[in-house]
């Protein structure tokens, strides 16, 4: 049950009882007017509901107690505690999938008794996130807090506003779409391997500055028509405002956590704390801009005095979407938005988990090498040499590395939903409130599905014996692998994601013999929302010449 309804059905019966009372035992009847006799009512009402919730509904009542689950947990957290705390984020399910024998199903105790379930196998995950995936939705708590950032873009949206922004979204996303971007991904790949020369003389780098740096000027040309040119301008404020959003740091948490238990808007209202005064500075300010920049995109492609040319060279995903005319400048706004971190972080994250796995496997970093100087002009024929979407997407190894990477270190670690419509799971009735829990982490290293090797990187498993590209990885469903989800609510920009990451690694790899500078287990994902590093991405960049 919702908090709201608690109160209210406490209420309820509180004002029930004190008629009882005084009704059949007025002797009984404390003292203090009726006002008191309510107040210790309804405290009443509200601990037996909690002592309900946490001691008996969990083992002797709820219609999902014969699933299997995980042992222990906290008296009022449940499991909670351990899927949260969880470093990396997603690795305590994954253990779980190992470790509790199950049909595809696995329960744990979340918070305050809620049943928290976990699919695990393909059949599950595809009748969650495909067969009836709209009686699943995000957590309104958890929506309420990405909204402070992302506005009501497509990621946020639920039901038929989600039915209509993506079918208007998707023609501006086909494939044909992205091919033609390629050249616009490889010549910021090759500026930024350019701009990294001098840092490449330090004895480490903290590459996850270059990742954000790099990914926000592509998402602001491809996405927007507009440089934001932050390779060479790091010092922006815009750009450092962006950076500060998105950079795990524990008062985030803290602020992340305070929200889920009261409400984002009672957080952002906390005295004398620098975090919500920021974010509600930041969130103005990127508001802001997404919406003016929509506009004036809007009054371009509408001025009688361009000629339909120059209207015509327009083809970032924002003037393609103003062209459709099916979004006022506010939606455009929260889409501009929502491209923004989905489209940016993405592959920001990844490239530099990419450069992690490739400093840990050298000789497979060197057989990249070749094949990538074999098959594509070095950057400093820019000027005269760009590349095509035939030639990168037929790169076996390139695209078999851009793989494993994204199934090792899917950039949403842990995605949850709420049952907002009974619906059947398998055997299961599920009831309205029920959390779903999906990770990808789990699913993309489960070795019932991916075999022993699922923890470990191996590219090859991606390519097939004669020597060409796959994308199934070697196993036989689609639901194998999660990264970027299934179905109606799967990632809209996928072919975008993976297509800029081929065309940075390439870049970079053709460039730089990447090497690690610390120990290997201080490198590991602990972000609020994503696999970010938790300590920085730091590594040494040589430069390979004779390209």
């Amino acid at each position: 049950m919702k908090t709201r309804d608690i109160l209210v059905a406490a209420a309820v019966f509180s004002a029930l009882e004190a008629v009882a009372l005084n009704a059949f035992a007025p002797h009984l009847r404390p003292t203090g007017g009726v006002g008191r006799m309510l107040e210790r009512f309804f405290i009443a009402n509200i601990i037996l509901y909690f002592l309900y919730a946490i001691l008996i509904r969990p083992y002797f009542v709820s219609p999902l107690r014969h699933i299997p689950g995980p042992k222990g947990g906290n008296l009022v957290f449940g499991h909670s505690l351990d899927v949260r705390r969880s470093k990396p984020p997603g690795d305590v399910l994954r253990k779980w999938m190992e470790e509790v024998p199950n049909d595809g199903l696995i329960r744990f105790r979340d918070a305050f008794g809620k049943d928290g379930i976990m699919p695990t196998n393909q059949a599950m995950l595809k009748a969650v996130v495909t067969d009836n995936n709209y009686d699943y939705e995000k957590q309104p708590k958890v929506r309420d807090i990405l909204r402070t950032i992302l506005g009501d873009g497509l990621i946020l949206v639920e039901g038929h506003e989600h039915k209509f922004q993506r079918k208007h979204l998707l023609p501006s996303f086909q494939v044909s779409v992205i091919r033609d971007l390629y050249p616009t991904f490889w010549t910021k790949a090759c500026e930024m391997t350019q701009m990294m020369k001098e840092d490449a003389a330090k004895s480490e780098v903290e590459f996850g500055i270059w990742c954000t740096r790099v990914t926000l000027d592509i998402i602001g040309i491809a996405g927007f028509g507009r440089d934001f040119d932050s390779l060479k301008n790091p010092d922006d404020k815009f750009v450092q405002d962006y950076q500060q959003v998105l950079e795990p740091h524990p008062q985030k948490a803290a602020f992340f956590l305070i929200s889920l238990l009261t409400s984002p808007t009672l957080a952002l209202r906390i005295p004398f704390w620098e975090i919500p005064k920021e974010l509600k500075r930041i969130s103005k300010g990127l508001y802001d801009f997404a919406y003016n920049l929509s506009k004036e995109r809007r009054a371009e492609l509408n001025d009688s005095k361009k000629s339909s040319d120059e209207k015509e060279k327009r083809k970032d995903i924002l003037s393609l979407l103003v062209k459709s005319n099916d979004f006022s400048d506010n939606d455009l706004a929260h889409q501009v938005l929502t491209m923004m971190a989905a489209g940016h972080e993405t592959t920001s994250n990844t490239l530099g988990w990419c450069a992690y796995l490739l400093a840990l496997n050298p000789e497979i970093q060197s057989q990249l090498r070749d094949e990538i100087r074999n098959e594509l002009p070095s950057p400093d024929n820019i000027a005269t040499e760009t590349i095509s979407a035939a030639t990168v997407d037929s790169m076996p190894l390139l695209n078999a590395v851009c793989n494993e990477t994204l199934r090792l270190y899917p950039v949403v670690p842990i995605t949850t939903r709420d049952v907002v419509k009974e619906t059947m799971l398998g055997p299961y009735k599920l009831p309205v409130g029920t959390g779903i829990f999906i990770s990808p982490w789990a699913v993309n290293r489960s070795t019932e599905i991916w075999g022993k090797d699922a923890m470990d990187f191996v590219p090859h498993r991606w390519i097939d014996p004669d020597g060409r590209v796959n994308n199934s990885g070697g196993v036989t469903s689609n639901y194998s692998i999660m990264t970027f989800l299934h179905g109606p609510r799967s990632c809209i920009g996928q072919g975008f994601a993976r297509s800029e990451l081929k065309c940075l690694v390439a870049a970079l790899v053709g460039r730089y013999d990447i090497k690690l500078t610390r120990q290997e287990d201080t490198y590991f994902p602990a972000g609020l929302i994503t696999t970010k590093a938790a300590n920085g991405m730091w590594l040494k960049f040589d430069e390979v010449t004779g390209w």
